[in-house]
């Protein structure tokens, strides 16, 4: 039994009987007797007639008779039983490692979506306020997140129907708001129009008028970023409103108390621009009411930046916070499909590589279980049995955040099927 390969399968293989053995031809007749005859000539193909007996004081013998004619060939070959029972099988060749044998995968980060809440104040003492926020909103904030690439999109919890007079009417103009004042601009702009007094931000967002018509253009899985312009205080607490976003009417949006997936940033009346690191401060600007010490705490919190109301210039302001966001979600990537038309992704094999902006060779960070088991450069999974998330470790965190032009990717190495 020979084996013979197809593909990467083996299937025995039994040898066909060889044909059978031609007769032999019938010799020639012997001559009649005679004195040293000489033997006949050998049948064409048959065995030579026998030679002639030698006569007794005969006459000379005569010649041979002719060769007898040549035997016909054997018949085809019947089959033959080798006595080995009959087997029928498939055979799986073994699967050999071949590392250089497939392409590896690359897979460009991508961030997730962000969902930017602003409410203002438009009590009688914000004409100044609003007038800043109109002129920066477009150029100082939605630029710098339009140039860095996120999936954005604005909600403005503020009226900008004609109901209001023009003085404190919140416009937001084209390209991010729309033509008309007041109007939507889908896919990234939508406003609630809701005239917003000094202290009762919160307790309309909670109210579920409100809350059903923002909640209609959040995104579920977006990271969220709260700005909060105000001279004054909140009649909620920050623990109140943080309640109502992680497990009140606002849950499934918002993250949960281990693992926020909010930031709010206060532009309120402190004296002075504060770090989430700061504490709170009861110094208060010029011209404001209040210093929002419920706004501080939540902006504190949540790690969102302070900054005066008072400012007669929002620009930088409004790049500080629009930069913080771009930099909350560097650290977050989101992992491609488990399986696709390419194959299957083993995660334990996953690499992360950061190419610095400078130009500089391109580093390789590696899996750690999780945030505590970080050592230096690295990543860990949101959840190493089905990851939705790549979270950079903080140093590579820092690293990526201080680097405009890094460029960051997932290796996901060969696929398997």
């Amino acid at each position: 039994m020979t084996w013979k390969k197809i593909g990467g399968l083996f299937s025995p293989q039994v040898a066909e009987p060889s044909g059978g053995t031609g007769g032999g031809g019938t010799g020639g007749t012997s001559a009649s007797g005679g004195s040293g005859n000489a033997a006949g000539e050998a049948g064409s193909g048959n065995a030579a007639g026998s030679a002639g007996s030698a006569g007794s004081g005969g006459n000379t013998g005569g010649s041979g008779n002719a060769a007898g004619s040549a035997g016909s060939g054997g018949g085809s070959g019947g089959a033959v039983d080798s006595g080995i029972p009959d087997v029928s099988f498939d055979y799986q060749a073994p699967d050999v490692e071949e590392p250089d044998a497939c392409a590896a995968v690359t897979a460009e980060a991508v961030k997730p979506p962000v969902d930017i809440i602003w409410t203002i104040d438009q009590s009688g003492s914000m004409g100044n306020e609003i007038a800043q926020v109109k002129a920066n909103v477009n150029g100082s904030f939605a630029s710098i997140i339009q140039n860095a690439g996120l999936d954005y999109r604005v909600i403005m919890f503020s009226n900008g129907s004609s109901s209001v007079s023009s003085t404190y009417r919140l416009c937001v103009d084209p390209p991010l708001g729309s033509a008309t004042c007041g109007e939507n601009n889908p896919p990234i702009f939508f406003q609630v129009n809701r005239t917003i007094a000094s202290t009762n931000s919160w307790s309309l967002f909670m109210n579920d008028t409100y809350w059903t018509q923002i909640k209609a253009n959040l995104r579920p899985d977006a990271f969220k970023a709260f700005i909060e312009v105000t001279d004054d205080q909140s009649t909620v607490t920050a623990a109140q409103f943080d309640a109502f976003l992680l497990t009140g009417n606002g849950a499934g949006y918002f993250g949960t108390a281990a693992e926020r997936n909010y930031v709010f940033h206060s532009i309120v009346g402190v004296n002075a621009p504060l770090n989430p690191t700061d504490p709170k401060t009861t110094s208060k600007c010029g011209t404001a009411v209040n210093t929002g010490p419920q706004y501080q705490d939540l902006s504190i919190l949540t790690g969102g930046l302070r900054h005066p109301v008072c400012d007669t210039d929002y620009s930088v302001v409004f790049a500080n916070i629009a930069t913080n966001i771009v930099k909350a979600v560097a650290c977050e990537l989101l992992t491609p499909p488990t399986a696709s038309d390419a194959g299957i992704i083993d995660w334990a094999k996953v690499e992360v590589q950061y190419t610095p902006g400078d130009g500089s060779p391109a580093q390789i960070f590696p899996l750690f279980a999780d945030e505590a088991s970080c050592v230096g450069d690295g990543f860990y999974y949101d959840d190493p049995a089905s990851p939705t998330k790549v979270l950079l470790c903080p140093d590579s965190c820092a690293k990526v955040q201080a680097d405009d032009g890094a460029k960051v990717e997932l290796l996901l190495g060969c696929l398997g099927s």
